[in-house]
């Protein structure tokens, strides 16, 4: 007999993940998120127009299916006003907790983009989603 989980049950730990003050921010270091990570994993770029955004709640959709999905309600988009900080690149993004700066998920953009080095006009844009599924 296999176990399940209630669509309500993962709901509510989606719930759980998204509710604090969430901030987005850009990594220029070259690392591929893993299970054991931590922040100090990812090093946030600096400089060309960079700034982190805030995650805000009730921008968040919730949408039961299977995969259950959380989406946020529009792309996170930066628009680079010159070169970045050394070294100069970009791998992808990572999400931290306001109240503490522990890291909440990460994701490395794809092998195909990074590293990504942007000049002035260069625009990234990540709209974030979280799926959960019972898959015991």
């Amino acid at each position: 007999m296999s176990l399940i989980v209630p669509n309500t049950v993962v709901t509510a730990a989606l719930t759980n993940i998204i509710t604090p003050n969430l901030t987005i921010r850009l990594y220029g270091n070259a690392h591929t998120p893993a299970d054991a990570d931590t922040v100090v994993a990812y090093t946030e770029i600096a400089g060309g127009g960079y700034t982190s955004f805030p995650l805000i709640f009730a921008n968040w959709g919730i949408v039961i299916g299977e995969p259950i999905t959380a989406t946020y309600n529009a792309a996170q988009l930066w628009n680079f006003s010159g070169i970045i900080n050394p070294p100069g690149s970009i791998y992808g993004y990572y999400v931290t907790k306001d109240s503490d700066g522990s890291l909440v998920w990460a994701e490395e953009f794809p092998s195909g983009v990074i590293p990504f080095s942007p000049i002035n006009g260069s625009i990234i844009s990540v709209v974030p989603l979280i799926t959960a599924a019972s898959l015991f």
